[in-house]
């Protein structure tokens, strides 16, 4: 318990020293869950976990379509959407992340995005570089909707 401790004190450390740390979660299943705004000062929202029990963290984030979005997009042709929807599989794939479309590829709403940081490799820099890669995939998202939109990424808030 005491490991628990010191572990999520210094995580939270890292974070406030950044500037990015908003809140702490408390849960049954975590030893620590942090949200963060990432990059600092922005309203994108990620998440530091520490499962309990594991040897690990998962720092993750997700992001929503905005109903005009998802119109636009379930809107295109049957073929268009998929093909679409493959390059964005493709893309993300050789990302440093692990994605999910929620609630499907089919209905897509949004995608999730995760990253595990082992124990033993866990520095200020490794967790740095998770939330840095879940941003510039969560980026991926916006900036391709945009595309597909017509519009710069700052018009019509697409996040969460």
């Amino acid at each position: 318990m005491v490991e628990e401790k010191q572990l999520a004190d210094k995580v939270r450390g890292w974070l406030q020293g950044e500037g990015i740390f908003r809140e702490e979660v408390e849960t049954e299943k975590t030893d620590f869950h942090f949200i963060v705004n990432f990059p600092a000062g922005s309203n994108y929202v990620s998440e530091v976990i520490k499962p309990k029990e594991r040897e690990y963290l998962i720092v993750g984030t997700s992001i929503q379509l905005a109903d005009e979005h998802y119109k636009a997009l379930h809107s295109l042709p049957k073929a268009e959407k998929e093909a679409l929807l493959w390059q964005w599989r493709f893309d993300l794939l050789f990302r440093n992340a692990e994605f999910r479309m929620v609630p499907s590829a089919r209905e897509l709403r949004g995608v999730e995005f995760t990253r595990s940081i082992y124990l033993e490799d866990l520095s200020r820099t490794a967790l740095m570089d998770a939330l840095r890669e879940l941003f510039k995939c969560k980026l991926y998202v916006i900036w391709r909707v945009a595309q597909l939109m017509g519009r710069s990424e700052s018009e019509g808030a697409i996040y969460r």
